[in-house]
């Protein structure tokens, strides 16, 4: 089964038709979800003097948005009688308005509809508007969400939290830091690979994921480079989109599977987790997933699959984003994260079995 029920924009200067789309469809009580960077841009200024009167607008969502902050904008907005929520900013902002949005018509916390269609009710109207070259929240059905208490990260999914709208302009990319534009696209790489070499893929899937991954190996480097080349910019856009809607269809595997695990322990940036895994995750599992890299390679035109593990490696190491060394991981939490990636629900995906052993190698070979 293949869906992207979401009614996706992808076009340069598209979020300018973002308040003339919501007070033609959705006119009621409005909360808009973003954070303090996005908030500072000269393009969100002109957005915000679009919206209606009475919008309410929250800008403290944390780089891995936390439960506590979820379930208070929650309990706040059914207070407001808010109808509409919308999303401005990069993953972290986009899962935390999809949860807010389904919280806004299903009582209770966050926490508690950890899983798959766990809610009764279909969240309240949620547009996307990605900020960042990487999330795939704007076509997904999924929001993670980080627990403190527990020192963990939760994934929320179900069939009435995929987004009603996404407005996808490469434009916003003008003013997004260099290093989060390497890693926010390297982590839609990482959406595509792993969605194109998970056991649960499909021909649609696998179609899309290609794509992606083709226009990041040409685009993305260039993007970083320098950001106001407009047409790398649109493709390195398009494909975070696509590769949400690929992912969003198959599943992520080991490289998530861990990234999660250390995000919801030490709060590290996700896509930066991600960009710093991909290969030697890939690496490890090279025996199991060597026939799909193989597909990948020779749809790059290099059909040796070790190739594309030296293209990928080649990459990352020329982008602003620092090392795994800088991240100081204490050696005494590899225990608690390799369990947490063993016990997260996408690792049931990866073609090589992945037990908590593996995972644990995987850290100490870093």
């Amino acid at each position: 089964m293949f869906r992207v029920p979401t009614h996706v924009m992808m076009e340069p200067g598209c979020v300018g038709e973002l308040p003339s789309y919501l007070e033609a469809r959705f006119p009621g009580k409005m909360l808009v979800v973003t954070d303090q960077g996005v908030r500072r841009t000269e393009w969100f200024t002109e957005l915000e003097s679009g919206l209606p009167d009475g919008a309410r607008i929250v800008d403290g969502i944390e780089v891995n948005p936390k439960a506590d902050t979820i379930d208070r904008l929650a309990s706040e907005g059914r207070q407001a009688d808010i109808e509409v929520v919308v999303g401005v900013g990069g993953g972290s902002v986009l899962d935390a308005a999809k949860a807010i949005a389904m919280l806004l018509t299903n009582d209770g916390s966050i926490a508690q509809y950890e899983g798959r269609n766990r809610f009764s009710n279909p969240s309240a109207p949620f547009i996307a508007v990605p900020t960042t070259c990487g999330t795939g929240s704007e076509v997904t059905w999924v929001s993670v969400v980080s627990v403190p208490s527990t020192g963990s990260k939760i994934s929320v999914k179900g069939d009435g939290m995929f987004p009603k709208a996404a407005f996808v302009d490469a434009d916003v990319l003008a003013t997004l830091p260099t290093p989060l534009i390497a890693s926010t696209g390297m982590d839609a790489m990482t959406h595509a690979i792993e969605a194109f070499i998970s056991r649960v893929n499909n021909p649609a899937s696998d179609a899309l994921a290609l794509q992606a991954i083709r226009l990041l190996i040409q685009h993305l480097g260039p993007c970083v480079r320098e950001p106001n080349l407009g047409d790398h910019r649109a493709h390195v856009m398009h494909a975070s989109t696509i590769a949400g809607m690929s992912f969003g269809n198959a599943d992520v595997g080991a490289v998530h599977c861990l990234s999660e695990g250390i995000g919801g322990l030490l709060d590290h940036p996700h896509g930066l987790l991600n960009t710093l895994l991909l290969v030697p995750v890939l690496r490890y599992q090279f025996t199991e997933i060597r026939d799909r890299l193989k597909i990948i390679s020779t749809f790059l035109g290099a059909p040796r699959p070790e190739a594309l593990l030296d293209r990928l490696d080649h990459m990352i190491s020329g982008f602003p984003i620092g090392s795994w060394a800088d991240l100081a991981i204490p050696t005494d939490a590899f225990g608690d994260i390799a369990s947490s990636a063993a016990a997260n629900g996408s690792n049931s995906a990866n073609r090589r079995t992945m037990q908590a052993i593996d995972y644990f190698r995987i850290l100490e070979s870093l």
